[in-house]
């Protein structure tokens, strides 16, 4: 199934077996998120979204600065704590770079980060982040500039509770970044 215009991104082909849930195109004021589920399994998700608020000017110069370099197959420590206001603050960029306080604590890390990453994804280069979520959701995710100023950061995920689904899935997903066409 082709999809279109989903923030920065023209068209996607999405596999047969995803189909778009009734209640994924939802707005909060400027945020916005598209869900795909894969058939049958309801929690296996594919995730098109934009939180509603631009980044900080800081944050966008690092994030292009990065991107701008090229792929790179691991970024450090320090790059992925300058990315904490992109990888958000309470999501993905709440993990053990970013948050020293004891895993599984009340005040813990959210996310752990098991990769961090600028891949190339149909011509662009993106910022890819793989790891788990504290309540297992296992995550795949790519985030990405929008807009003329590039102020704005759209993020693509797939997400899974179970990590042989994901493992069986992540075909698809390769398959539906591999089919972006960019606006």
């Amino acid at each position: 199934m082709q999809e279109s215009n989903i923030g920065a991104i023209g068209f996607v082909e999405l596999p047969g077996r995803w189909s778009d849930t009734a209640a994924s195109t939802g707005r909060v004021g400027l945020a916005w998120e598209r869900v795909f589920n894969l058939r049958g399994q309801d929690r296996v998700e594919i995730i098109f979204k934009y939180r509603g608020v631009p980044i900080d000017e800081a944050s966008r110069k690092v994030l292009n600065f990065l991107t701008a370099q090229g792929p790179c197959p691991s970024l450090d420590r320090e790059q992925i704590l300058a990315l904490h206001t992109v990888l958000g603050v309470a999501t993905v960029g709440d993990n053990q770079f970013t948050n020293d306080n004891q895993p599984g604590s009340l005040e813990g890390p959210r996310f752990h980060l098991a990769q961090a990453s600028v891949d190339t994804v149909s011509g662009r280069n993106v910022l890819r982040v793989q790891g788990r979520f504290v309540n297992n959701l296992f995550y795949d995710g790519i985030f990405y500039t929008a807009g003329k100023d590039g102020r704005v950061v759209e993020e693509l995920f797939l997400q899974s509770p179970e990590i042989a689904d994901f493992d069986t899935i992540k075909e698809d997903y390769q398959t539906i970044l591999d089919s972006i066409v960019w606006r």
